[in-house]
């Protein structure tokens, strides 16, 4: 699972992106720098502190935004308990989660509007500080600049594009006039590859007619990025197109071998990591199926220490533990696999085992399925 775990709020964990360690580094010597320039008199101490104070600050309202998708997402039935808090945007944004083209606005336009909210109350409480208090003036200078950047990410958040929040707002849009989430998907991605390509001529035209260019690379940046995410849409939707149809049946590995809770690691170990065997393997006690343990699992345990871990030590069981059945969807449980992050899903008829869906099984199928039809993955 991506992300390092830094609180549980609301009965949501909050997992931190890892780019989150360089933007607060950025952040920081940033504001610092700025500071400094514009106000000559701030002592070098307080200027880096304000700027630590800052993006430390603007990292917990992003925190904010990201929350109320979440809680937007779970008043439509979402059961997910994680939040992984990007920088900006979710790599998994492509993905049609909520219920209705209204549902789908609301989850999306809930981030940007909890931004402008603690934004533009932050640079209010900060301008009162001022002409209240002048001798608090980092205090204001730390809540005015947190403000100022919340208020930037819900207009950029806004932007008609995925990965961002925009995106999914033209998909609602695109998707109650035709009925088809898809169709909305395919609009979305074709407004965010216009949206791409504007910015990236933007971006060139001040790199040519401005002295300084940093402003013009940054804005051509966002644009390259918004254009390669709208490729990555054009794949979804085509992985998609090859899901629709298949069973899970279809798509499991049958043969898989099962372990007793009370085996120790070191004698499967070495073989999940390898891939000779697994890549996820049931565990089954009295022909019951009550966990199951991957690589993510193994991982979890240092080799040293595989000969004294249990196999029920560190699977993932009940109840926690997500399912499949033979008959249902492949779009359906290829979408419960993604949201648990583990390397398979059982896959249960009654209670009896059939198999295991696995990535790796997927993968096969959809391959051949593209061989099929002359296409390549």
């Amino acid at each position: 699972m991506s992300g390092v775990p830094i609180a549980r709020i609301l009965g949501f964990e909050i997992r931190l992106h890892l780019s989150w360690l360089f933007i607060v580094a950025v952040v920081t010597v940033t504001v610092a720098g700025r500071l400094s320039a514009f106000q000559p008199e701030i002592a070098p101490v307080a200027s880096w502190a304000v700027g630590l104070v800052s993006s430390v600050g603007f990292m917990l309202t992003v925190v904010a935004h990201e929350l109320a998708h979440a809680l937007a997402a779970r008043r439509d039935g979402s059961d997910s308990t994680t939040v992984v808090v990007h920088f900006i945007g979710s790599p998994a944004i492509v993905d049609v989660v909520a219920s209705s083209p209204r549902a789908e606005a609301l989850v999306a336009m809930a981030g940007p509007i909890a931004s402008l909210g603690i934004g533009t109350g932050l640079i209010a409480l900060a301008l009162a500080i001022i002409a209240l208090a002048p001798a608090l003036g980092p205090v204001a200078d730390a809540l005015f600049i947190v403000g100022a950047l919340d208020l930037i990410l819900a207009g950029v958040s806004a932007i008609p594009a995925f990965p961002l929040d925009g995106g999914r707002l033209v998909r609602a849009v695109a998707w109650a006039r035709s009925g088809d989430p898809r169709v909305g998907t395919h609009a979305a991605g074709l407004v965010g590859r216009l949206v791409g390509r504007a910015l990236l001529v933007v971006g060139l035209a001040v790199i040519v007619l401005n002295s300084d260019p940093i402003d013009g690379v940054m804005i051509a940046l966002v644009g390259w990025f918004l254009n390669a995410s709208a490729g990555s849409v054009d794949r979804w939707l085509f992985l998609d197109g090859l899901v629709a149809g298949i069973r899970v049946g279809d798509a499991m590995e049958p043969q898989l071998q099962t372990l007793s809770p009370q085996l120790t690691l070191d004698t499967f170990a070495g073989g999940v990591l390898d891939g000779s065997v697994g890549p996820a393997l049931p565990v089954v006690r009295d022909e019951a199926v009550i966990g199951i343990v991957g690589a993510a699992q193994v991982r979890q345990v240092a080799q040293k220490n595989w000969a004294s871990t249990r196999t029920e030590d560190v699977m993932v069981g009940l109840p926690d533990l997500p399912t499949a059945t033979p008959d249902e969807s492949l779009t359906v449980a290829l979408d419960r696999l993604r949201r648990s992050h583990l390397d398979g899903l059982p896959v249960l008829d009654g209670v009896a085992l059939r198999g295991v869906l696995t990535r790796r099984s997927i993968a096969a199928i959809l391959h051949a399925r593209a061989e099929a039809e002359g296409q390549a993955l």
